[in-house]
């Protein structure tokens, strides 16, 4: 369980299903087995109706052989129990001993460091203290005090080595069990030896039989021999499962460690190829056996139907032979013609004798082999029950095997079923029995009533039927030998294929020990591998400490600078609310005296016309007026000059705002710029912690293959993990923190510059009452204009600063195209991921298949030899044995060839259509990249244009209007070059794409390879 909680959900899904066709494997064997039962239990049926005497004795032997071998087995299954106990008890005191002795290890080590430390310390205070004082006293002291260091160091040294030297004899104690363990192996041999004498026994029985009881025994002794290999495959399916986990082990080493060093992912990437060649090996190998072993069940059919159909016959001929006798006694009239019938029924009595005899041999190998088989069918039920304690062992072991009890009372349902159908075929043989049974009876009565007709019937008809019958019975036993023959032939064919079955199972026990010479070799570079992965740990705990150091330290950094942010957000609020009300209020003040300034004027224009009208009463007071006049004029003048100051003192206010505005903007700059920061150090470690992970999953690869540090690996894992997600929880936090800060910001922000474009609203309406007042004087036509020249100016301004927002909008388009690109590439990577769990469903399936056909073989094989030795063999049909084996032999040896070469221009294939694919993905990738890098570039420019033209626009507005008050530009300083975390997270997406096509075109060639290997098979059943 806690390798499924570290592992991805894909590979946890892949682990079930595995696990499912592994229950499904088990299911099948058990239902095999029953099968098997209930066919003993038929072959005893029809034993039963056999001679009990002989019965009785053989059954009697056998059974005394069977007690010694089961007291054997019980005492050799007992002494196995006691030394698996024994190595589980010392297995489990050497591992309680390991912790002990690393804990002690670990508690010697920081004993010896404190010891160095304070023998550093206090050589450093005697070098000083020799310096500064020349007191030979505690010089002499502290010189005594590190001899007694040392020694204590030393002391400390040796129990250590005497720690080592009690780890190397509780090896030897380990070693010395498993030699106990090859005792039960002698005790095993025991059992063969009496086995064999019971084959002796069995062919001393079988010495006596015939060609018909041979060929009938040997057709059921293959069936047997094909229904008993079943259990032997188990064994080798066993062996197969372990070799495929370690393969699999093997994949996740080389996996992990190509994170560590390209060397190392080379090497292991080439032996996984080799693997991976010699499995695809091995399947197409089983698949052809597979089919053969189909056609060799096709031939034991036919062979069956063919016995069947000789059987029938001989019923029939016994049958004629009886009417005959019948004819004869009846027809006692003429002497001569019952001498010759006489003569001639002695030869049918004789063949009749003959083919009954045959028949009794036929019964006594089918109860010889019931026997057999019902010895097989206990040596299977131990085996079951020795494969139930290992599987018990196993669930034991393995926690996720929990669901199994579902599983097997499934099988149990559908083996229930298979013997309720096995029981319908019995009940329909018995029906079978019971109908020739009335069809003899029916056969007596027409014999009777012959008999009572012949004798009224005249001799010379009688005697041309009978030469008549005799001649249709010596065709039929001329048809009979023909058909024996062709069965000859039959066996034989199955012989020799049966050999070169026996020669590829040598070759594949070969490989198989290979494979296992391997696997210790891999087992032994994990042990060394597994030492320094451990000094890598406690450096990765070291670097682990350091980085939360400096996260905490980050951490405090990012809690002050967001502190100072906010009291300076704060003071920046106040002194913009404080400044907003003040501008209010001169601005209303502004308001009222330019009231006051136009009623002046308007008052003034009415003086104006009353002095015209008056002018032309009152000549003589012209001058008075005048001078009255221009007073007025100069006042009006003066006003205006303090309203322009009273503007520029609002100006220069405008402007502390806009620099205020400018630091906060900086302010929220260093903050991005810190959590920029932040975000990298996170980065940083999360890459770190996942090459921390990488080191564990390699250390935890190597502890499932040596077993000796599960549980301190689970605990650092654990731990690993509750750090990581504490982390991320607090990164999590503190992100959640500063973007709602950077939101109050923004919001702060928007607020001011609300408030300010109303201010420069107010300062508008102002310059326009200005103008109006301006335009009583003599310059207001040529300010207009230069207004309107900068009004133009800035609608000009203004357009390109549209266009060149529609051209953000447009690569904001493009980016959201690039992202749904990159959307429709994750999808394609589920369905890859799915793709990857079927292939990987049909690809344990096809190795349960061919182990199924391996040990199908295996068992065909062992029952080959054992005919063999039952069976005697003349040196014509050994040398035309050998003849046609070598023969099938060069042209399987042929077919190989044909299909390794078809295979390889297959492999060949696939691989240049992978590399075209991974060539097209690239081209893709960088395509997509580079797009990307070009709309950010673009976006940054088309900002800057921006910028720029803001920037123009105030100088232009400065320029026309040094009068009045400028506003501040707008803030355009975030960009997407400036979301690193984006950038990074892209980059992180575009590997697990790359990850994704890679497998993805490795799931392309295995599924043409299964393509292949299914063609083939179908022309080879064809």
């Amino acid at each position: 369980m806690w390798l499924s909680k570290q592992q991805p959900h894909d590979v946890n899904a892949l682990l079930a299903e595995k696990q499912e066709l592994r229950k499904q494997l088990d299911r099948e064997q058990n239902e095999k087995q029953e099968l098997f039962m209930q066919i003993n239990s038929m072959i005893a049926k029809l034993a039963d109706s056999g001679d009990q005497d002989e019965i009785n004795r053989l059954k009697s032997d056998v059974n005394s052989l069977k007690r010694e071998l089961e007291a054997e087995k019980i005492a050799s299954n007992a002494e196995a129990a006691r030394l698996k106990s024994e190595l589980q008890k010392a297995k489990n005191e050497i591992q309680d001993s390991i912790k002990d002795g690393d804990s002690e290890k670990d508690a010697m080590e920081q004993e010896i460091e404190n010891l160095q430390r304070q023998l550093n310390i206090k050589t450093a205070s005697l070098q000083s203290l020799m310096l500064a004082k020349s007191d030979s006293s505690k010089t002499d002291k502290l010189s005594e005090e590190n001899e007694t260091l040392k020694l204590k160091v030393e002391d400390l040294q040796k129990q250590v080595s005497s720690f080592m030297s009690q780890m190397q004899d509780k090896n030897s104690e380990i070693q010395k069990m498993k030699d106990a363990i090859s005792v039960n192996d002698v005790s095993r041999q025991n059992m063969d030896s009496l086995s064999e004498k019971l084959s002796e026994m069995d062919r001393t029985l079988r010495e006596e039989q015939q060609q018909k009881s041979q060929l009938r025994s040997q057709t059921e002794t293959l069936k047997n021999a094909l229904s008993t290999s079943e259990s032997t495959l188990s064994m080798l399916k066993d062996k197969l499962a372990q070799f495929e986990q370690n393969a699999l082990d093997l994949k996740n080493e080389n996996a992990q460690m190509k994170t560590s060093t390209r060397e190392s992912i080379l090497f292991e990437s080439g032996r996984i190829k080799e693997l991976q060649q010699a499995l695809s090996d091995e399947k197409d190998n089983n698949a052809i056996l597979n089919v053969q072993l189909r056609e060799k069940d096709g031939k034991i059919d036919r062979i069956q139907v063919d016995l069947l159909a000789a059987e029938s016959r001989a019923q029939q001929a016994e049958e004629d032979v009886r009417d005959m006798k019948e004819r004869i006694i009846t027809s006692k009239k003429d002497d001569d013609s019952n001498n010759l019938l006489q003569d001639e029924l002695r030869r049918t009595e004789e063949k009749y004798q003959q083919a009954q005899k045959k028949i009794e041999n036929l019964d006594e190998t089918i109860k010889q082999q019931e026997t057999q088989i019902r010895d097989l069918g206990r040596s299977l039920d131990e085996a079951k029950r020795q494969l139930q304690k290992m599987s018990e062992q196993r669930q034991n072991e393995e926690v996720a095997r929990q669901g199994e009890d579902s599983a097997r009372s499934m099988e149990e349902k559908a083996t229930k079923e298979e013997i309720k159908k096995l029981k319908s075929q019995v009940q329909l043989q018995q029906q079978l029995e019971q109908d020739l049974e009335l069809q003899k009876k029916r056969v007596q009565e027409l014999t009777e009533q012959r008999k009572v007709l012949e004798s009224k019937a005249s001799v010379a008809d009688e005697f041309g039927t009978l030469m008549s019958s005799l001649n249709s019975l010596r065709e039929e036993n001329r048809q009979y030998e023909e058909e024996t023959r062709s069965l000859q032939t039959n066996i034989r064919t199955l012989q020799d294929e049966v050999y070169q079955h026996q020669d590829a199972i040598t070759e594949w026990k070969n490989r198989a020990e290979k494979a296992e010479e391997y696997i210790e070799k891999e087992n032994h570079r994990v042990q060394n591998a597994s030492s320094s992965h451990d000094a890598d740990i406690t450096r990765l705990e070291n670097e682990k400490t350091q980085m939360e150091e400096a996260l905490e330290k980050a951490d405090q950094e990012k809690d002050q600078a967001i502190r100072e942010a906010s009291e300076s957000v704060r003071v920046m609020k106040r002194e913009m609310t404080e400044a907003s009300i003040t501008s209010d209020r001169q601005i209303q003040s502004l308001k009222e005296k330019v009231d006051s300034l136009t009623r002046e004027l308007e008052s003034s224009r009415r003086r104006m016309e009353q002095l015209q009208e008056d002018q032309t009463k009152f000549l003589g007071s012209h001058d008075e007026t005048k001078a009255e006049m221009m007073k007025d004029l100069h006042e009006a003048q003066d006003e205006i000059e303090k309203l322009t100051n009273q503007a520029g003192q609002l100006k220069s206010k405008n402007e502390t705002l806009t620099t205020e505005l400018e630091d906060s903007q900086n302010l929220c700059e260093r903050l991005k710029a810190q959590y920029e920061k932040a975000d990298k150090k996170y980065e940083e470690t999360k890459v770190q912690l996942r090459e921390a992970e990488d080191l564990a999953d390699r250390l935890q690869a190597a502890q499932i293959l040596s077993g000796n540090v599960e549980s301190k690996f689970s605990d650092m894992q654990k731990e690993s993990k509750i750090e990581m997600e504490r982390i991320l929880d607090n990164h999590n936090k503190e992100l959640e923190k500063l973007r709602e800060e950077l939101k109050k910001s923004h919001t702060e922000h928007t607020s001011l510059e609300s408030v300010l474009e109303e201010q420069q609203n107010e300062l508008a309406q102002l310059q326009d009452q200005l103008r109006e007042e301006k335009e009583q004087s003599s310059n207001l036509l040529v300010l207009n204009q230069k207004i309107e020249k900068s009004e133009k100016e800035k609608e000009r301004l203004e357009e390109q600063i549209r266009s060149h927002t529609s051209q953000n909008s447009d690569t904001s388009k493009t980016i959201s195209d690039l992202e749904d690109k990159i959307s429709e590439l994750l999808k394609t990577n589920d369905l890859l991921a799915l793709d990857v769990q079927k292939l990987s469903k049909s690809l344990d399936s096809k190795d349960q298949q061919l182990k199924e056909a391996e040990d199908e073989k295996n068992l065909m094989l062992e029952e080959v030899q054992a005919l063999q030795n039952a069976t005697p063999s003349d040196s014509a049909e050994i040398a035309e044995l050998t003849t046609e084996n070598a023969r099938l032999a060069g042209e399987l040896l042929k077919s190989h060839s044909a299909a390794e070469r078809s295979l390889q221009m297959e492999k060949e294939k696939i691989s240049k259509q992978f590399e075209e694919r991974l060539k097209t993905a690239n081209l893709e990738k960088t395509r997509l990249a580079s797009e990307l890098q070009m709309a950010d570039s673009r976006k940054n420019t088309l900002e800057k244009q921006v910028d720029e033209l803001q920037s123009q626009v105030e100088t232009a507005e400065r320029k026309l209007k040094s009068s009045t008050p400028i506003a501040p530009p707008r803030s355009n300083t975030r960009t997407i070059s400036n979301m690193s975390a984006m950038t990074n997270w892209t980059q992180a997406d575009f590997s697990e794409c790359e990850d994704l096509t890679r497998l993805r075109t490795e799931i392309d060639k295995q599924k043409r390879l299964i393509i292949v290997l299914r063609r083939k098979l179908q022309g080879l059943q064809q």
